[in-house]
């Protein structure tokens, strides 16, 4: 199964995070849930994004993950709730209106995480999602977005 990311448009794919044409990027992979009522992301971050306490994750590099993740999983689940199968054609894209985190614990370092996000409100043109980052069975931290969708510029 393709990630969301691999069902970008070419010109989208430039993204540090999430773009698979960023020649340094993260590549992260999103995955719409079986059941269409979730999105979720894996990733163990490298060494280099600790933060300012050892063995821990810079927040940063969280609040990046829920933008990233979040973006994908706001154009996979504004299509799951128009009952629209995720494909390149009918995928559109979506960008960050508004983002706040809540860390709620450290995130050590070297561990696999999981970012999962929920639909909360769908309407036309915005999905608000609600976030969470999994460190094993721990929440280290949770967030909420406002997601809206990007129009293309047209040609003049």
């Amino acid at each position: 199964m393709p990630s969301i990311q691999d069902l970008y448009a070419p010109e989208y794919s430039h993204c540090w995070g999430c773009g698979a044409a960023h020649p340094y990027g993260l590549h992260l992979k999103s995955y719409l849930s079986s059941d269409h009522t979730y999105c979720y992301c894996h990733h163990i971050p490298d060494a280099v994004y600790t933060g300012g306490v050892p063995d821990n994750l810079y927040g940063g590099f969280i609040a990046m993950l829920f933008d990233c993740h979040g973006t994908a999983a706001a154009a996979a689940l504004y299509l799951a709730a128009h009952g629209e199968e995720l494909t390149a054609d009918s995928l559109e894209r979506f960008i960050t209106a508004h983002l706040e985190v809540d860390y709620l614990a450290p995130t050590p370092m070297g561990t696999e995480l999981e970012i999962r996000a929920y639909p909360v409100e769908v309407t036309d043109r915005k999905v608000i999602l609600s976030l969470e980052l999994h460190c094993g069975e721990r929440i280290t931290a949770r967030g909420k977005m406002v997601a809206v969708k990007h129009h293309r510029p047209t040609a003049e």
